[in-house]
């Protein structure tokens, strides 16, 4: 009974986050800040780590067998590349959080309390060495406009949370509510 009422709390405690995507400079294309905002609920007072990551076009995306040619990529770097429209800047990131070399993911490791957000900068993805055939514009036309993430939110007390989203990036400023119903 313990074990029902404590996943019971837990989905209660659920994080809810406000997300928006904006030009960094107004006017310039490529570069865009993300904000993320803790909302709540109620009852949640902060977490104390949130790791955002970006998720690629296709959850499988680099599991097949891959055929390897010379001057081909590496199955791991197939894996590793980031098939989006958006990819953190690299060593980006809020406070002493910084985004890894590939721009997949960002990991705050400190207190967010309700209330309050966190700026992230993304950049647009550029088609991978191998991918000779495309150019920048028609790699970002084949990506598409839409940004999708994940968020592993944690508490100490509570446990952790992952919640996926998608934010279409056609027209910004754009705010999308996390968890999306």
């Amino acid at each position: 009974m313990a074990a029902i009422e404590s996943e019971r709390r837990k989905s209660e405690l659920s994080p809810r986050f406000r997300v928006t995507c904006e030009l960094l400079n107004p006017g310039s294309e490529g570069t865009v800040r993300l904000r993320v905002a803790l909302i709540g609920p109620p009852g949640l007072d902060r977490l104390d780590r949130l790791t955002i990551s970006v998720r690629n076009d296709h959850h499988r995306r680099g599991e097949g067998e891959l055929q390897q040619y010379m001057d081909g990529p590496t199955q791991e770097e197939v894996k590793q590349h980031v098939w989006g429209p958006y990819r953190f800047t690299p060593h980006t990131g809020p406070d002493d959080a910084r985004a890894d070399g590939m721009g997949r993911q960002v990991v705050y490791d400190q207190s967010l309390p309700v209330g309050e957000d966190l700026p992230y900068q993304l950049e647009h993805t550029h088609p991978g060495y191998w991918m000779k055939s495309y150019t920048q514009s028609s790699w970002l036309r084949e990506r598409g406009p839409v940004i999708r993430l994940a968020f592993t939110a944690e508490h100490k007390d509570h446990g952790s949370w992952y919640l996926p989203c998608e934010i279409e990036t056609g027209t910004m400023p754009t705010t999308v509510q996390v968890p999306q119903h």
